[in-house]
């Protein structure tokens, strides 16, 4: 089994960064905080919106939201509709895309997860973002044509 985790940014629903790891673990979910700061460089007071999974809640992961001044929020237990955009994401990918193929290495599902990603940002318009996709909608902020 491999675990997978994203970073979406709640404005846009654009996923930021994700790894894939054969373990849902700390270190996963470190290096996917850190590598979606290193793309967006986000301001002190960032708020952080996770379940409470022991990665989540473990020490590490708390220092380095201390170290990046961020604030984190939890969902309520037993709520997960507190963390829908997430669980919706992920949905999605695995209708649209885990649950289609069969892939006969891990090189393959890793690919299989760059694509979908891929287009879930570039290309799959969102009832929420008015049919435009995550890029889109951030392009349209930035006054960008």
């Amino acid at each position: 089994m491999l675990a997978c985790v994203d970073e979406k940014d709640l404005f846009s629903r654009r996923i930021i960064a994700y790894k894939v790891s054969k373990k849902n673990s700390t270190q996963l979910i470190t290096a996917t905080l850190t590598m979606a700061c290193d793309t967006r460089e986000p301001e002190a007071g960032l708020i952080f919106h996770s379940d409470r999974g022991a990665q989540y809640t473990s020490h590490r992961f708390q220092q380095l939201l201390h170290d990046c001044a961020f604030v984190q929020s939890f969902s309520h237990s037993g709520r997960p509709h507190d963390n829908a955009v997430a669980e919706s994401f992920f949905a999605s990918l695995k209708k649209e895309e885990l649950y289609r193929r069969d892939y006969p290495s891990e090189a393959a599902f890793k690919h299989g997860i760059d694509s979908c990603i891929k287009f879930y940002n570039t290309q799959r318009p969102h009832r929420t973002l008015k049919n435009l996709t995550p890029c889109q909608i951030e392009k349209q902020f930035m006054g960008i044509s």
